[in-house]
């Protein structure tokens, strides 16, 4: 007998609750493996900031290895968004995950026997680049392969839950890891984490996986610019891609504007900088919570969102006080992760099965931008750190308005961009049913 919570008529006058991913087992041991995996992942990318600026106090150097970081995403996320169209990305998964374990292992020797030097983190952060550019696509389009369509917005809101969960726990620890073991123990943690990662993909039924359809076999430069053309001309997607590049490009840099922030206006100690992350964190957590109560977003939530996302941070350029700092980032971190799950549930909606991959794979291009934080760093360099984060806040609502522009002169055209919540006949036609339920609707059997 499926044991699934009801999803029956709502009560007049409330919306219907989303049908939840949770009960599905497969996103269920996916969801616990990025719940442990996440924070080391924020760990090691606090620890990395702070060994930068102990080694050479310097904005630059810091806005340098951040641009590395993300310069093979500029590079290679596109045939990133090719190959997970076009093969298992499960498999890929498990290579990619790998990898990132390795990484963080070579940093942590090379802290625990003090030769660091920052060449070494310039190159690390490059190669840590590559794999993230091949494994960020692949884990958002795999998230389609774990649910039915009718829970795949509740499920994207339960990814951003775990990712900012981890935001919140990881530079919390990593502060006072840092603290008082050294930089080299958050990298070596990380490096364990990423084991969670590999079994949940271990434990997966691949029996329960969502049918999905691959795209045709041709050389990976066409099946790329087949992704762009798609996305040119459908405007639903061109909106949200337009809003994005501004808010990638100038906001959400934020591995390199909460160091700035916390060093240059803030002035806070190490523990303190730990705070104003989890404080950030706090505000994403928060929105993620929301998320997975509402159904498919709306293009006033992504268009408020966004507006907000940049006033708040004009207005942290202003300040100085810690506890007025970690206030507004909470707010920010409230607005931009409303923004972007919302942005991403709209994308993978609107995508083809076939070409998630890539599509999501341009978003990937802009959040977090690779160009963002080598100007933000310029600019504070040239203009000092407040001006340039006045300014970043400022492009972004200017970004926000231009796509709203696009979008109110479509929509005189005719042109839908809502999406409608799923019904409750949907999602109980499409939850796994059957024989053999372990308590949750889903099947027992696993053929290997």
């Amino acid at each position: 007998m499926n044991q699934m919570a009801p999803l029956g008529p709502a009560r007049k006058g409330k919306k219907p609750r989303a049908p939840q991913a949770i009960t599905i087992r497969n996103f269920r041991t996916y969801f616990a493996g990025s719940v442990v995996s996440v924070p080391g992942t924020w760990m090691q990318m606090t620890a990395q900031a702070w060994l930068v600026l102990d080694l050479t106090g310097s904005p630059l150097s810091l806005a340098i290895v951040t641009s590395l970081q993300f310069l093979p995403v500029m590079l290679l996320s596109l045939i990133g968004g090719a190959l997970a169209d076009r093969f298992p990305r499960r498999r890929l998964m498990a290579m990619t995950q790998t990898l990132g374990a390795i990484q963080a292992v070579i940093l942590g020797v090379l802290c625990l026997t003090g030769v660091v030097s920052i060449w070494h983190i310039y190159v690390m952060a490059m190669s840590l680049g590559v794999i993230n550019a091949l494994d960020a696509p692949l884990r958002q389009a795999f998230i389609s392969e774990l649910v039915p369509p009718p829970y795949l917005p509740n499920a994207i809101a339960m990814g951003s839950l775990a990712q900012n969960l981890g935001r919140i726990i990881g530079p919390a620890v990593g502060g006072v890891v840092i603290a008082t073991f050294g930089v080299a123990t958050a990298y070596f943690i990380n490096a364990f984490t990423f084991g969670a990662a590999l079994t949940a993909l271990a434990l997966l039924r691949t029996d329960e996986l969502q049918p999905r359809r691959m795209a045709r076999k041709q050389h990976l430069l066409l099946q790329v610019r087949e992704g762009i053309s798609y996305a040119r001309r459908t405007p639903p997607i061109l909106f949200l891609l337009i809003a994005t590049a501004f808010i990638g490009l100038f906001g959400q840099n934020f591995t390199t504007m909460v160091p700035l922030i916390s060093t240059y206006l803030v002035k806070a100690s190490a523990a303190e900088f730990g705070i104003l992350n989890s404080c950030l964190g706090c505000g994403s957590f928060l929105a993620a919570i929301v998320l997975t109560m509402r159904g498919p977003p709306s293009t006033r939530r992504l268009i408020v969102a966004g507006f907000g996302f940049g006033l708040v941070l004009m207005a942290i350029s202003f300040s100085s006080s810690l506890i007025l700092s970690a206030a507004m980032f909470v707010c920010v971190g409230f607005a931009a992760v409303t923004y972007s799950a919302s942005m991403h549930t709209s994308l993978q909606l609107w995508a083809p099965p076939e070409m998630r991959g890539r599509l999501v794979s341009m978003v990937n291009l802009l959040i977090p931008s690779p160009i963002g934080p080598m100007l933000t760093g310029a600019a504070a360099t040239a203009l000092g750190v407040p001006l340039a984060v006045l300014l970043n806040g400022f492009l972004c609502c200017a970004g926000v308005g231009l796509a709203y522009v696009y979008l109110l002169h479509h929509k005189r055209l005719g042109t839908r961009f809502e999406h409608d919540a799923p019904t409750a006949a949907q999602a109980e036609a499409t939850a796994p049913t059957g024989s053999g339920h372990d308590g949750t609707g889903i099947l027992v059997e696993s053929h290997k």
